[in-house]
């Protein structure tokens, strides 16, 4: 017996905490602390039915994606390919990674410690060549450390990132004991419920679980644990992680909140300047420059985990060092855009793919003998269906924000049954699902027919 393990095959309370809190590290990044600040300002009073809806996408369901993984007993390339077939599942899971890496999540990265920066040094915000200098450093120092790892990296890790939690405790402990001003009506339309729902699908963890889970999965495998335990401690580990990714979550919604309407800024000047505002200029300072390493450790992360994705769907044939460079060329130029761009036009990408990865969470990690050929007709059904609606989302939402006439397709969208809440994806593909299930029954039904006759 391992000495990680209890006599059950379970891991030990003292291991236990340590995953759980090495899971939490791994979804703690920038877009952890910042979205939910932003979030929960934009709510207001509102903010406790907000984070209910970013609950189930950004939390609950990212637990849920290490349970697929384990349950569905392969990769994230592997558990598509069941589902989609190899070449749907292919072009599904290229377009994700690209999504997580290159097009919006990586560059992500670079813009929102750059833009903590520019509140916390007061720099002019509109000029545009310090930001391309500063991003074409960012990602240099990123390729160094891809190329060349060795101790600082781990010094970063060690030191900084904890560096980094302090601060962030001491943000939140002030800004809840001593709030900013008092929470106001939430300034968007519709339920609180369902902006937090959607807006859950901007922090993306659902698909960093799904692509990085094989870290948790192979750890445990090391601990000693058994195939037949696996899901258990998977469930044990998450519930741990995500409980505190939850609490942080929480905590800076509210302060979000507790800002009252008194500063007009958004995602990581809104943050920097809760910082400065809290603790004093020096505070903010310090936060932003331990959120650019720690903005650096998260894009260095997402960078290695897609080239590894490319050199293995390619057979090798793209080797590590190319893809990595490829990635950090096209990070470099949409980090460039600036934080506001990239999620004003990017961000309705991101939307189009979630729905069909949320299917794919829920079905292996809740269905029943997942490797049935009719429940995977099932699934099948239901994720096309749930990816042609998040399509149909992102044309409608470009259409709004670039002020193109759609006609007859704005028209028809905002017939469709929780279209207003960006939810219209959700009855669709419930009833996509059980065709799916009639459809394979009645296949089987002639089948055998034919071989009876």
């Amino acid at each position: 017996m391992s000495k990680s393990l209890n006599k059950n095959g379970d891991l030990k309370l003292a291991v236990l905490l340590s995953m759980g809190g090495a899971l939490f590290s791994m979804h703690f990044g920038a877009s952890s602390m910042v979205w939910p600040v932003n979030w929960g300002k934009e709510s207001g009073t509102s903010v406790w039915a907000a984070f209910a809806g970013a609950f189930i996408t950004a939390l609950l369901l990212t637990l849920l994606g290490y349970v697929a993984l384990s349950r569905g007993n392969g990769t994230y390339r592997e558990i598509i390919n069941r589902v989609l077939g190899n070449k749907l599942g292919l072009a599904y899971s290229i377009a994700s990674i690209i999504v997580l890496g290159p097009l919006y999540a990586i560059p992500r990265m670079s813009a929102a410690s750059w833009d903590s920066i520019v509140q916390a040094f007061g720099l002019n915000r509109e000029a545009k060549l310090p930001l391309i200098i500063f991003t074409i450093l960012f990602y240099i120092i990123t390729y160094w450390f891809l190329m060349n790892p060795g101790k600082t990296m781990d010094r970063i890790s060690s030191i900084l990132f904890p560096f980094l939690i302090i601060t962030v405790i001491i943000i939140v402990g002030k800004g809840i004991i001593s709030p900013i001003g008092e929470p106001v009506a939430k300034t968007y339309k519709g339920s609180a419920f369902a902006y937090g729902f959607t807006n859950g699908y901007a922090t993306a963890e659902i698909l960093c679980a799904l692509i990085f889970g094989v870290v948790i999965l192979n750890s445990l495998k090391d601990k000693g644990v058994s195939q037949e335990r696996m899901s258990k401690n998977v469930v044990r580990v998450g519930i741990v992680g995500i409980a505190m990714l939850s609490c942080t979550h929480l905590a800076h919604m509210l302060i979000g909140a507790s800002t009252g309407g008194t500063i007009d800024l958004e995602y990581t000047a809104l943050y920097t300047a809760i910082a400065t505002k809290l603790i004093g200029k020096l505070g903010g300072k310090l936060f932003s420059i331990a959120l650019f390493f720690a903005a650096l450790t998260t894009a260095i992360g997402m960078t290695s985990g897609c080239a590894e994705f490319f050199v293995e769907v390619t057979d090798k044939k793209i080797d590590y060092k190319k893809a990595s460079i490829a990635i950090l060329i096209f990070s470099t130029l949409f980090g460039c855009m600036g934080l506001s761009s990239i999620l004003t036009i990017l961000g309705p990408i991101l939307d189009g793919i979630y729905p069909a990865a949320i299917v794919l969470v829920l079905y292996y990690s809740l269905m029943p003998n997942n490797q049935s050929e009719r429940h995977l007709n099932l699934c099948r059904y239901a994720m096309i269906t749930s990816l042609i609606f998040g399509v149909y989302d992102s044309i409608y939402t470009y259409g709004i924000k670039l002020n193109i006439n759609l006609g007859y397709l704005s028209t028809l969208y905002e017939s469709l049954p929780l279209s207003s809440d960006k939810l219209a994806w959700v009855p669709w593909t419930a009833v996509a699902a059980i065709m799916g299930y009639l459809v394979f029954q009645k296949n089987k039904v002639v089948s055998d027919k034919n071989i009876k006759v």
